[in-house]
């Protein structure tokens, strides 16, 4: 039997002095996926192989949040543990198709990145002034 609601019926009203507190200030966050013990125990074992060639898959309805709620497990995750190193490519310069790769203490790779970008540049302008320099002197 179809029955015709009014707003009031459809809007569910709560008292929050219900919850016996008076902010959250003092409440834990909570940590984890809430209600995903399965889910939160599949992660974590997941992330415990380190080998090559395994991958955590998630399934699930679309529009539940499942991207957003392993994003904040992992982000969590992370804070946890030290940085990892920065893995960079420099010139091969006997085979300029097969490039070097470094690893750098966290976050030193755009510290190299900008420090190439300025030798480049500070040698361009010696190149240029010493080409100059040898032309007035002919």
């Amino acid at each position: 039997m179809i029955q015709n609601l009014s707003p009031e019926q459809l809007r569910r009203t709560f008292d929050p002095k219900m919850l016996g507190v008076e902010t959250t200030a003092h409440l834990k966050t909570s940590e984890g996926i809430i209600g995903q013990k399965r889910a939160v125990s599949a992660l974590q074992f997941g992330l415990e192989i380190h080998d090559k060639g395994f991958n955590i898959y998630v399934a699930g309805p679309p529009g539940i949040g499942k991207m957003t709620a392993v994003q904040a497990f992992l982000e969590e995750r992370a804070r946890r543990k030290a940085p990892p190193p920065d893995c960079c490519y420099v010139n091969n310069f006997e085979d300029s198709y097969q490039p070097k790769g470094c690893q750098l203490p966290a976050g030193r790779g755009h510290q190299l990145q900008q420090d190439m970008k300025s030798l480049i540049e500070h040698i361009r302008r010696e190149i240029q002034s010493e080409l100059q320099q040898s032309l007035r002197a002919r």
